[in-house]
């Protein structure tokens, strides 16, 4: 694993940026966020990372300070981290966002990482696994040498496929985080396989002490049915209503006793799936480090 850090510059080149300062004339000059970093992060398996990281001001406490994964991190770190620095300084955290490099070519990726296989899927598919072995056994290690990191207050946010990896990973290893943030997830994406995991994680005869906290997002605009033309159909039938399968599946799992610390549902009036995240990461970053 190999890490090189710099400081962020919103993605552009600082030269670039500079120049255009000069070229509009005095008194402009490139926004570069106070504590905030990005790092070029390269997993053992050889596969690049871009890494954006953000953190509190002030003096460490004692325990440490909590912290947030998030996946697309190219689009979500500007969101997270300005809802995070909304908060009380005592209640803010580490963002620590996930994502591809801006040269990276390789066609599908996100859809491959982000989901669990599906043979019948068009597009590439089953990477899931890979990457939260990434994040747990590589990137937090790297994390917790850099800042030091409540292990009592971990969080995990995606949006979209995003939100399908959220799941998959509480479902599967419940003991990696402590808080779950599921934004519009996926859930016709996952399927079948993505219900035996919620079903088999209902059933395990012991969870993390405390057991983890959850929360599910989506934008109400995101239950208008589209019909899956040429393929089986996700729970719902031949359709993708993104948001009753939200709300079904916070049923199922807010219905067994014992299995979560806190489950809590928000619907977002009048937002569609792209503009419902900054509205999740509002709601997320008090989840995830107010409790």
């Amino acid at each position: 694993m190999r890490l090189r850090r710099r400081i962020l510059l919103g993605g552009l080149p600082a030269l670039a940026l500079a120049g255009a300062a000069r070229a509009g004339g005095a008194g402009r000059a490139p926004y570069v966020p106070a504590r905030a970093e990005v790092w070029d992060f390269t997993a053992r398996n050889g596969r690049r990372y871009r890494v954006l990281v953000s953190w509190p001001p002030g003096e460490v406490p004692e325990q440490g300070w909590p912290v947030l994964y998030a996946l697309d991190g190219n689009a979500m770190f500007p969101l997270l981290t300005g809802a995070c620095r909304l908060l009380a300084d005592e209640h803010q955290g580490v963002i620590v966002a996930i994502d591809f490099p801006l040269d990276d070519s390789e066609p599908e990726r996100r859809d491959f990482e982000y989901t669990t296989p599906a043979p019948e899927a068009r597009s590439r598919n089953g990477g899931a696994d890979a990457l939260l072995a990434v994040i747990q056994d590589e990137l937090k290690p790297v994390v917790e040498e850099a800042f030091r990191i409540d292990p009592a207050r971990q969080a995990l946010f995606g949006h979209s496929y995003g939100g399908l990896f959220v799941l998959h990973a509480l479902f599967i290893r419940p003991e990696t985080f402590s808080t779950w943030v599921a934004a519009s997830p996926s859930i016709w994406r996952g399927g079948a396989p993505l219900l035996r995991e919620a079903e088999a994680f209902i059933a395990r005869p012991s969870l993390p002490d405390p057991p983890p906290r959850l929360l599910i997002t989506f934008g109400e605009l995101e239950g208008r049915a589209r019909v899956n033309a040429g393929g089986p159909g996700g729970p719902g039938g031949s359709r993708r209503v993104m948001a009753d399968n939200a709300r079904q599946m916070a049923a199922r799992l807010d219905a067994v006793a014992g299995r979560f610390g806190a489950i809590a549902v928000q619907e977002f009036e009048g937002e569609s799936h792209g503009s419902v995240r900054a509205a999740a990461a509002g709601r997320a970053l008090p989840f995830a480090f107010e409790g």
